[in-house]
């Protein structure tokens, strides 16, 4: 599964299971909106769901349309999976010598 988290030129990020499909459009799947807020702790950040009235859980977005991709913090993944069903990548594993 390929999770990444992108901004769209409206200025809206996403986390989703993102699938190219092709030359100018790409699938996203199960795909969350990222909101954050202030608070005197720092950011809290809300995912909700993006795109909640298609008819389908993918939805297509012209490549033009996307300002970047990254990979998500393990948190936010985690986050992310948990939200849609998903089994939660376990932190890598390291040897403290």
């Amino acid at each position: 599964m390929n999770i990444k988290y992108l901004k769209l030129v409206t200025g809206e990020e996403l986390i989703t299971e993102y699938i190219d499909s092709g030359e100018s459009v790409v699938t996203l799947k199960n795909t969350l909106g990222i909101l954050m807020s202030q608070t005197d702790k720092g950011f809290n950040i809300q995912l909700v769901p993006y795109g909640s009235m298609a008819d389908k859980e993918t939805i297509l977005v012209n490549h033009k349309n996307i300002v970047f991709t990254a990979e998500p913090e393990q948190k936010l993944r985690n986050q992310y999976e948990s939200i849609t069903g998903q089994v939660i990548t376990p932190p890598e594993a390291k040897i403290i010598t």
